[in-house]
C-alpha cells in the first residue's frame, strides 16, 4: 500500500508538530502535537492556524499511527517531496530502549517533484492533511495516467518500488 506523508514542523530541523498519512485507497491519519518549543514567527502565522483539531501528546500520536498502519498488512511504500517528512515519520516509528515500532519492513520514496506545488495544489496550504492529500492526487494521478506530468523518473521509481506486489 502507498501512503503519502507530509509534516509540518517548527522550522528547518524543528520540533515535529502534526503529521498526515494518506494511503493510495484516500483513508487517511492526521495529528497535530503538543509543541514542547517556541513557535517560529512564520509557522505561527502560516501553519498553526490551519490544525484543524487540538493537540495530543505525541505518545498518543504514535499509539494512533500504529493502529493506522496495522490496518494494512503490507508491504508498505512511504513517499514524500521533502527530506524532513521521512526524517520526522521514521522518527515515530521509534520507541523507548533504541526499539522500534512496526512495520518493520517498509520503503521510504523521496521524489523530486518540481512541476508540483504543495501551495497552489492543497486545499489548505501548511495543513499536513490537505498537503498530502495533494501529493497523493498527484502522484496517483500520475500513476492512472490521468495527470501525466510526472518526470519519469520519479514515475518510475515508484512503479519500481510498488512492483512486487499489489501496489503498482
Amino acid at each position: 500500500m502507498r501512503y503519502y506523508i507530509d509534516t509540518e514542523f517548527n522550522g528547518t530541523g524543528g520540533q515535529l508538530l502534526s503529521i498526515a498519512l494518506v494511503r493510495q485507497d484516500g483513508a487517511s491519519f492526521y495529528e497535530v502535537l503538543h509543541a514542547h518549543e517556541l513557535i517560529v514567527p512564520w509557522v505561527r502565522e502560516h501553519v498553526v492556524p490551519h490544525y484543524g483539531q487540538e493537540p495530543v501528546e505525541r505518545l498518543q500520536a504514535v499509539k494512533k499511527m500504529q493502529k493506522f498502519l496495522r490496518k494494512d498488512s503490507g508491504p508498505h511504500v512511504f513517499i514524500a517531496d521533502w527530506p524532513e517528512d521521512l526524517v520526522h515519520f521514521n522518527t515515530m516509528l521509534l520507541r523507548d530502549h533504541g526499539k522500534r515500532n512496526d512495520p518493520f519492513r517498509f520503503a521510504c520514496l523521496l521524489l523530486n517533484l518540481p512541476e508540483f506545488d504543495t501551495a497552489r495544489a492543497s486545499e489548505l496550504p501548511h495543513n499536513a492533511l490537505a498537503d498530502a492529500r495533494a501529493l497523493a492526487s498527484y502522484v496517483e494521478g500520475n500513476l492512472s495516467a490521468t495527470k501525466p506530468v510526472m518526470d519519469p523518473a520519479d514515475l518510475s521509481l515508484v512503479q519500481k518500488a510498488c512492483a512486487d506486489s499489489d501496489l503498482a
